[in-house]
């Protein structure tokens, strides 16, 4: 499990207890910010995940992780080359 994965998890049930706060209390603005939290939460676990995808794709395919890395190198200097 990436950091990233374990921040974002940590994050979601923080922004979810602020939210309850900001309900239990009325503070429509705790509330928000809660849920925003939430959000953040969830980008950064997702981002997690989607790392930890990528590098179990380049342990188990290194030749096609190189392959593909050239092509978008490829890619990148002719959109940039213009």
């Amino acid at each position: 499990m990436k950091s990233e994965q374990v921040e974002g998890v940590v994050e979601k049930v923080a922004g979810k207890a602020q939210s309850a706060v900001g309900k239990l209390l009325g503070d429509s603005k705790i509330e928000a910010e809660g849920a925003g939290r939430q959000a953040a939460g969830q980008l950064t676990q997702t981002y997690g995940d989607a790392l930890d995808s990528v590098s179990t794709f380049v342990k188990e395919k290194p030749v096609a992780a190189l392959a593909i890395g050239a092509v978008a190198l490829l890619v990148l200097k002719r959109l940039l080359s213009r």
